[in-house]
């Protein structure tokens, strides 16, 4: 599931936090100048360095646990904002694992009405590991497709 918030038709849609600081510092003011990016968050294995001593081994990571962790550090994302140029902004993306589901969980669980929130995903790699950390030798955790048909599966 996508997380249903688009940027406004006054604001320019954004696909990654760098394209975004450079919009937000040449074009307007009301893009956040920092987001929290949803990829150690959203798969059992994306960032190696210390993940064992932060999340635990790859047999503690299901995803209702991750879940948990993720709403954690987004209440810590969204306690943290005080106006409009602090408003959350979340970064997902298909090859992220579960980041655009656990993020729109987390969107509707807490009733976040789009106004109060920025959300960007991008597309052409599809995370595909089926929440496995690893895979036999070879065997892709993502894979690229920048088909049409790709574009608009949701």
């Amino acid at each position: 599931k996508t997380v249903p918030h688009m940027a406004s038709s006054s604001t320019p849609a954004v696909s990654s936090p760098i394209a975004a600081m450079v919009v937000s510092s040449s074009t307007t003011s009301s893009l956040p100048r920092i987001g929290l990016g949803m990829a150690a968050l959203g798969r059992p294995g994306y960032i190696n360095l210390d993940r064992t001593t932060i999340f635990g081994d790859k047999d503690s990571r299901d995803v209702n646990v991750m879940q948990t962790r993720a709403n954690t550090v987004i209440d810590s994302l969204f306690s943290s904002s005080t106006s409009k140029s602090t408003m959350p902004w979340l970064d997902c993306a298909r090859s992220y694992g579960l980041s655009e589901q656990f993020v729109g969980e987390y969107l509707r669980s807490n009733d976040i009405a789009p106004s109060d929130v920025y959300v960007s995903s991008k597309w052409g790699y599809t995370y595909v590991a089926d929440w496995k950390v690893e895979l036999n030798a070879g065997a892709p955790h993502e894979v690229k497709d920048h088909s049409v048909e790709n574009f608009f599966k949701t």
